[in-house]
């Protein structure tokens, strides 16, 4: 748990200086929220931790990246259709430093990360699916 909170932080200091886009900026705050929910389950030995091999989640046997890719599109068709509705529309190739992108996302009125979507994903294991060929 101690590697993963310094790999966050030393990440997070990363981006306070380094120039990225709003698509970017998406990408690593959804990452940093996967990685704690799976080691908050992980620390707390939730049943999702049993049922997983947390080397194999991370290196790509598992689920990991459509798990990551599953949670960044959801939460982009969230602020576009936010955006449609409050008649905005963001640029996610926007550039600037983390705390300039922030501002953007704060300014625009997107809405926030939506913790559900873990859920949906771990408890009601949404992205499961049965192939039954006929």
């Amino acid at each position: 748990m101690l590697e993963i909170s310094i790999l966050i932080n030393k990440q997070i200091n990363q981006m306070t200086t380094e120039i990225m886009t709003f698509n970017e900026l998406i990408a690593e705050i959804v990452k940093n929220k996967l990685i704690r929910y799976v080691e908050d389950c992980r620390m707390y030995k939730i049943k999702l931790y049993q049922e997983m091999e947390m080397d194999k989640y991370y290196t790509g046997e598992g689920d990991y990246d459509i798990h990551l890719h599953y949670l960044i599109e959801t939460w982009k068709n969230y602020i576009d259709e936010a955006g449609e509705e409050g008649d905005f529309k963001i640029d996610y190739e926007y550039k600037g430093t983390y705390d300039e992108l922030w501002n953007y996302y704060v300014n625009a009125l997107c809405p926030s990360f939506d913790y559900n979507w873990l859920h949906d994903i771990f408890e009601r294991k949404i992205l499961v699916t049965n192939v039954c060929l006929k």
